[in-house]
């Protein structure tokens, strides 16, 4: 917390009264807000509360129906997001606009770099200028990137600290992060976070998205807390308990969606050896049974994810065995017609935005049998509560957390053998969460057999009935839950996270 003398309401955005309807959706209803510089305004809620359409009309994507905005007291209306950005309104949106081959410096810089003539004629690029500029950007915020670094060969963590450096070369007076810690591992967030820290000293007012509510309680100086397009609850820094906003956003006491664990493992559905790295190193032995579901974890890069590419045909032919017989999987299409499901950690690899809700959940079993009931298609939107509930709505227009609800029910409908899950709640709200985590229980105690890899630790202990640890493609440590030492304590221990 910074020490200075706090800033006026005038100083930051005002907003009052923003209501805005999409169709017969009404997706905002009379939002007051009011964001200081120097502090941390965190804006939590489940999918579909109207956090994404409270942002795109702030950041100019969107315009409100009703309502009103004043930023250092002057009337703030823009119309698109370059109009926002001029007048220091910016957001950092999930997927990072990163241009690869790009150097760190040049990210940054983009799209107006300092220039030069050579020989007082030709106009170039002024890469001395560029890496000044830079050097005393990162000094800003306490970091220290390679000014010549290929973007490409930054991790996510400092790919993301340079959108963060770009809006602050913009003169950003208020920063929009949105679910910036969910590709973060542990150490990483704790950087951000001395980044946002960093931030608050220069009087930036920073408006931070996140499902995790311990970060929330961490970082923010206040809550707002959005249900079905309205403001519900608002606290200060010590002023609100876990349960409390938990309550708030969902309207509803999660302990009772709870389910308890599965303990009697069926027949073996799946059993496979794959290789993540080239001899000699140890491929990784899988056995998956009917009743049971598995972990995987590791920190960023130990492949846990490039298995269940494997796994599902989608990272080059693999042998397995499925209910006893010897398979070849070359393509995902012969691991859907086996009974095996995958849900992808990236939306964007799953979901198609111009098709329907309900054609994206079809969409797998449309070559392999008759189409789904749509009956059964709005069973499955009733019980994830994908919002808005419309089946014929494009899947594109959904949250990131409702299109992560679409993929799951896509394989729920077609109650594959084997499900592998990629970060199965990645971006969705604590609401959501427990749901799916019900729902994954009930598939597994119906005789299922799940495959989960995630980087939160205690998820995967709180899902499964034994966890595989890698590090660098090869396993570390192989943990079951009716063995001592079954705790993200250890877990973090074998793996040094």
């Amino acid at each position: 917390m910074q020490d200075d003398p706090p800033l006026t309401r005038a100083e930051g955005l005002e907003i009052r009264g923003l209501a805005k309807s999409v169709g017969a959706t009404r997706a905002l209803r009379g939002v007051d807000l009011d964001l200081l510089p120097g502090q941390v305004h965190a804006l939590i809620g489940e999918n579909g509360a109207g956090k994404s359409t409270l942002i795109k009309i702030v950041c100019g994507v969107q315009t409100a129906g009703q309502g009103s905005m004043l930023l250092a007291g002057q009337p703030f209306a823009p119309t698109s997001p370059a109009m926002a950005a001029a007048q220091g309104v910016i957001l950092v949106p999930q997927e990072l606009r990163i241009i690869p081959a790009m150097t760190a410096a040049e990210n940054v810089f983009l799209p107006d770099w300092p220039m030069r003539r050579a020989f007082g004629v030709l106009p170039q690029i002024d890469h001395g200028a560029m890496r000044s500029g830079f050097a005393r950007l990162m000094a800003g915020l306490d970091v220290t990137i390679d000014p010549d670094c290929p973007a490409r060969d930054l991790p996510f963590a400092e790919r993301q600290l340079l959108v963060i450096a770009r809006a602050l070369r913009r003169e950003a007076r208020l920063l929009i992060l949105d679910e910036p810690t969910a590709s973060l591992e542990r150490a990483e967030v704790a950087r951000l976070f001395a980044t946002i820290n960093q931030l608050r000293h220069l009087g930036v007012a920073v408006v931070f998205i996140s499902h995790r509510l311990e970060e929330v309680e961490e970082i923010a100086d206040s809550v707002t807390v959005l249900r079905d397009g309205a403001v519900v609850a608002r606290h200060q820094r010590g002023g609100f308990r876990m349960g409390e906003l938990v309550q708030a956003m969902t309207g509803r006491d999660l302990d009772a969606m709870a389910a308890a664990h599965w303990r009697e493992a069926g027949a073996e559905r799946l059993s496979a050896q794959v290789a993540l790295r080239t001899p000699p190193a140890q491929p990784v032995s899988v056995q998956l049974s009917a009743g049971r579901a598995t972990g995987l974890a590791g920190l960023l890069g130990a492949g846990g994810d490039r298995l269940l590419r494997r796994l599902f045909g989608a990272a080059g032919p693999q042998d397995v065995v499925l209910d006893g017989q010897a398979q070849r999987l070359a393509a995902p299409i012969d691991a859907i017609a086996r009974g095996i499901g995958y849900v992808a950690s990236e939306r964007s690899l799953g979901i198609l935005p111009k098709l329907s809700v309900a054609d994206n959940i079809a969409l797998p079993h449309l070559r392999l049998s008759r189409r789904p009931d749509r009956a059964r298609i709005m069973e499955l939107i009733t019980l994830l509560d994908i919002r808005p509930a419309n089946p014929d709505m494009a899947a594109g227009g959904l949250s990131g957390g409702n299109q992560q609800k679409v993929l799951f029910a896509r394989w729920l409908i077609g109650r594959p053998a084997v499900m592998l899950l990629d970060e199965p709640t990645h971006g969705v709200d604590i609401g959501a969460k427990a749901t799916i985590h019900r729902l994954i229980h009930y598939y597994v105690a119906d005789g299922g057999a799940a495959l989960i890899h995630s980087a939160e630790f205690h998820e995967l202990l709180n899902l499964s009935d034994e966890v595989i640890a890698l590090r660098g493609g090869e396993v570390v440590r192989r943990l079951a839950r009716d063995q001592a030492g079954y705790t993200e304590q250890d877990l973090r221990a074998t793996l040094g996270g």
